[in-house]
């Protein structure tokens, strides 16, 4: 496992210093730290309670979690499947880890990195769009284009791998080259409200200078045999574009939104598809959060979720959590309070082994 600096809240609690056996700790006030408030929905499993690892990732993405657990039992017909038991397994166990020589507070936890994982795929959205933020900041006249082929009746995998195959081609034409100097793409899937039929669609953060729209729609009806509609604008609102278009770096469409027929569909001809790419300048930008190695000794406090329970009543427990919401260090003293032992003395900590490794649908396909 990986030392994961991706995974904190960034709750800010209000707090007093308390003196507990001649040792100084940082209070949180329980008012403010809400733990003993939070009420698990009696539908839902403990472990998805707001305060433990998996809930403060599944909050607000239930319903998303529900309907693709739902479409994967619909593909395999009901039976057992790697993807369901990623998806049930997917952060359920964590760890808070102390580092030996500076004592900063770490999470180590699991992730299924299923593709459809709305937890993981949510993590990745954040990522991309910092990353997406950043590069737009950087450009001179950033612009926002999307591409969309006429509506048709064509299955929704053969849509879209046309719709990538005319953007390829869009890119070596003589104006794209001389116009755009890099970008960054996203893929959005979703059926049209009048037509009925399903209308997959490429948003494009680009670099460059100014773009005649007739002109590149006239390419763009050239490449794709017929299909002249584009938008193309100036790009103001960058945290809210970045926002927007980061959101479908791991699922191009929101499966609850979608009957249950089409939600496989949509599973089954985005396998093995790119949702997403950088070119030219562009690739300078990496969409996917990288591993987080470490090579510092770690001293095992606990599993995460114990602790923030125990956090609720129990103040040395709070101190821990408090110090690792908020970056701190904490001492040799506070560690021996909380685990029984000094650090570098711990016994040996059996933890329950990883989720295995996805075999389809990676999550960083």
């Amino acid at each position: 496992m990986t030392a994961n600096n991706q995974a904190r809240f960034g709750d800010d609690y209000p707090s007093d210093i308390i003196t507990i056996d001649g040792i100084e700790y940082l209070d949180t006030h329980p008012d403010d730290m809400d733990l003993s408030s939070v009420q698990t929905p009696e539908t839902t499993s403990p472990n998805d309670a707001d305060w433990t690892y998996r809930g403060r990732f599944m909050k607000g993405r239930e319903q998303e979690y529900e309907v693709t657990l739902q479409a994967y039992r619909d593909i395999y017909e009901g039976k057992s499947n790697n993807h369901t038991k990623a998806l049930m397994g997917c952060r359920t166990f964590a760890s808070l880890r102390r580092d030996l020589n500076t004592g900063d507070v770490k999470v180590f936890g699991d992730s299924c990195r299923d593709r459809w994982c709305p937890m993981c795929s949510g993590q990745k959205a954040a990522y991309a769009k910092d990353q997406t933020k950043i590069y737009v900041q950087s450009l001179k006249a950033p612009r926002f284009l999307t591409l969309t082929l006429r509506h048709n009746e064509a299955d929704l995998k053969t849509q879209v791998s046309f719709l990538q195959q005319s953007f390829a081609r869009l890119r070596q034409r003589a104006y794209w080259k001389e116009k755009v100097t890099g970008g960054i793409w996203f893929l959005q899937v979703k059926r049209g409200k009048n037509s009925g039929l399903w209308h997959p669609h490429l948003h494009i953060l680009i670099d460059g200078s100014y773009i005649e729209q007739g002109r590149l729609s006239a390419l763009w009806e050239l490449v794709t045999f017929g299909s002249p509609v584009i938008d193309i604008r100036r790009l103001h609102d960058v945290e809210k574009t970045a926002s927007y278009v980061a959101r479908y770096t791991a699922r191009p469409a929101e499966l609850a939104d979608m009957p249950p027929a089409d939600r496989v569909e949509v599973i089954e001809a985005l396998f093995g598809k790119r949702l997403c790419g950088t070119f030219g300048t562009g690739k300078t930008v990496t969409l996917s959060p990288p591993k987080i190695e470490s090579d510092a000794e770690w001293d095992y406090i606990g599993s995460y979720d114990d602790i923030a329970e125990k956090a609720q009543t129990d103040l040395v427990a709070r101190a821990i959590f408090r110090a690792y919401n908020n970056y701190e260090p904490i001492s040799a003293e506070l560690y021996k309070e909380f685990t029984g032992h000094l650090p570098g003395h711990q016994p040996i900590v059996k933890e329950r082994p990883p989720v295995a490794k996805q075999l389809w649908l990676d999550f960083f396909t």
